[in-house]
């Protein structure tokens, strides 16, 4: 969502001096820790009674036509909040176009959807059915589904008390994005930002400066490292078509004159050791080989094996602790 910005220093985050660090002061021109909490969203604040009555909508297999997939289907909380697919698995049988983003942090992005179409979380949680694929389903009747259980009008009723009519697809779009602003994942990274010096490695240290000196984090900042706009794939030099795979099909049958060729939203890149295979196309299951494309592609700067390597293993210092959430009781 565009209104919501990390931009605290590590020092006003946790409200201690940082000692200084030339790599830690170059790394906090683009990044900061993550926040403790988000309850400021887009128009509404993620209040307790919201953010419960999300959670069960996401767990909530009526939500689709068949009755068989909810939201958890393609962004298993335990897998870094996405399905380990090329490409999500569709009700149907069918294969979607596009592979899984996470849904892990993904509060703190300006942009949703691969193509970046999106800038709003809770217009993105309501968009598997308005686009009718995901769940196979419409908001009519997603909401038609929920009306006829009682139990959930009282949820509804209180967290959005008030309102003559609460349960409507914008409030299940809002409970949703209540319950998905507190799926954040601290990682070393941000230990390390915040000025605990032991949190990375020598080698993550080495990886980092790699990552900033070959120009990574002028497309990859801000608090998901990434998620913030969308640029053209392949700047210097367009991947092959195993990795463009079926988007040239899909821009075809989209039959827009105005849409752009290969231009995606920059992928955050918290988790991204769990979140294989890698880009739009999910053709990509190897994160060493995503990061020498990556380099080729958009930086025209092919790199040593040791660059690679020391960058991979940067990346890991993103993989976060992931939130426990049972599967609630549902209605």
């Amino acid at each position: 969502m565009r209104s919501f910005l990390v931009t605290l220093s590590a020092g006003a985050m946790f409200g201690a001096p940082v000692a200084a660090d030339p790599l830690r002061d170059a790394a906090a021109q683009f990044y900061g820790p993550l926040p403790a909490t988000v309850t400021e969203l887009e128009g509404h604040v993620a209040t307790p009674e919201k953010v419960e009555l999300g959670k069960k909508l996401f767990f909530e297999t009526r939500l689709s036509a068949s009755g068989s997939h909810s939201c958890v289907s393609c962004h298993d909380l335990a897998k870094g909040g996405v399905d380990g697919l090329a490409t999500a698995l569709l009700p149907d049988g069918q294969s979607g176009l596009r592979n899984t983003s996470s849904v892990l942090n993904a509060v703190l992005n300006t942009d949703h959807y691969w193509d970046g179409r999106e800038a709003d979380l809770a217009a993105q949680t309501v968009g598997p059915e308005l686009a009718g694929l995901a769940m196979i389903n419409t908001p009519e009747a997603a909401v038609a589904a929920l009306k006829a259980i009682p139990a959930y009008a009282e949820e509804f009723a209180l967290a959005f008390p008030g309102e003559a009519d609460p349960v409507t697809a914008d409030n299940l779009a809002r409970a949703l994005e209540s319950f998905e602003a507190t799926l954040l994942t601290p990682a070393p990274f941000d230990a390390w930002l915040a000025g605990d010096d032991a949190a990375l490695s020598d080698d993550q240290k080495a990886g980092l400066q790699i990552f900033m000196d070959k120009g990574c984090a002028y497309c990859h900042f801000g608090p998901s490292i990434g998620g913030q706009g969308y640029y053209p794939l392949g700047l210097v030099e367009l991947p092959g078509i195993d990795i463009k795979a079926a988007d040239e099909v899909a821009q075809a049958a989209a039959a827009d004159p105005e849409a752009e060729d290969f231009v995606f939203r920059t992928a955050p890149l918290r988790n991204i050791t769990l979140t294989a295979p890698y880009f739009h196309s999910g053709k990509v299951t190897d994160l060493a080989i995503a990061v020498d494309v990556m380099a080729a592609g958009q930086l025209g700067s092919p790199l040593a094996p040791e660059e690679t390597a020391g960058i991979v293993a940067f990346l890991g210092s993103l993989t976060g602790t992931l939130p426990e959430i049972a599967p609630p009781t549902l209605p």
